[in-house]
């Protein structure tokens, strides 16, 4: 089942994933943590016979240096996830976005 990604991120991990319907939203600190958390959900969710839709997953940066150039995030297949400045989070109208002060 879809809690057994929750499982993935240890207390204290500064890792999170937040899970509703089959909307999945992945938080983590660093580029590389973040990919790292991507392939961990891609592996469990290999087991519930369920994939990662590229075409419909995004990055978004935050922070004081939400404007900086990083590296691409990539799935299991070395397919990259877009960085974008703004994200929608289900269909209810959610926006999270990047702001430079």
């Amino acid at each position: 089942m879809l809690d057994d990604l929750c499982a993935l991120c240890k207390p204290g991990s500064n890792l999170y994933i937040i899970v509703y319907a089959d909307d999945i939203l992945l938080l983590a600190p660093t580029v590389t943590a973040l990919e790292k958390l991507l392939h961990a959900c891609e592996r469990e969710l290999t087991w519930l016979d369920m994939l990662i839709n590229c075409k419909k997953s995004f990055c978004l940066r935050v922070g004081k240096r939400c404007d900086a150039v990083c590296a691409n995030v990539v799935n299991y297949c070395g397919q990259p996830i877009l960085w974008v400045t703004e994200i929608r989070y289900m269909y209810i109208g959610v926006y999270f976005a990047n702001l430079v002060a």
